[in-house]
């Protein structure tokens, strides 16, 4: 049995929000290039499952599903697992839907014998949950050169320090910082 690693995927500001206070993200879309889309494709090549919650599902799907490009065959052709306690329709398939224990559908996902990562595109409410509960095995962040002054982070509310371990890096030319990070527990 394979124990599948759970990598959140996200882009920040460089005060660490990964959206504003009203829920937009708009900010970052200036920060992406060629290089920054192959290293992005690279994460998406390793997943076996898209991880999200219910809002990210709800905005990716109808945009991934009128797109075209390598992107989008990876997002609209992978396996998509949404946790959510309140979802009602989930057509951008193929699709499974988590409620209740997050912990437990997480673990469920990690123990199956699937091929390729738990690559968890967040919305920083649902990885904030995740970061909390301690079950994300590897951030990949992507911080690029914006102040926001302030929004929502994945690493809210924590109850304690989080240090994390830095194990790769790549700069675009953009000015964005990648990193792959691990926690040290």
């Amino acid at each position: 049995m394979s124990e599948r690693k759970v990598i959140l995927k996200m882009v920040l500001s460089l005060d660490g929000f990964a959206t504003s206070p009203d829920g937009t993200h708009d900010w970052m879309f200036e920060w992406f290039g060629d290089d920054s889309g192959e290293w992005n494709r690279r994460a998406l090549a390793d997943a076996g499952v898209h991880g999200m919650g219910r809002r990210s599902y709800e905005i990716m799907g109808p945009h991934w599903a009128a797109s075209e490009g390598p992107v989008a065959t990876a997002m609209n052709e992978k396996p998509k697992a949404v946790f959510s306690n309140t979802l009602q329709q989930a057509d951008w398939g193929p699709v499974e839907v988590f409620g209740g224990d997050l912990g437990a559908a997480i673990a469920d996902l990690k123990a199956r014998d699937d091929e390729g990562t738990i690559l968890v595109h967040g919305g920083p409410t649902f990885a904030a949950a995740l970061t909390r509960l301690g079950l994300v095995d590897e951030y990949q962040l992507t911080t690029v050169p914006i102040a926001i002054g302030a929004g929502r982070s994945p690493f809210a509310d924590l109850d304690e320090h989080l240090k994390l371990a830095v194990v790769e890096e790549e700069r675009f030319r953009s000015g964005a910082l990648a990193q792959i990070l691990v926690p040290q527990r």
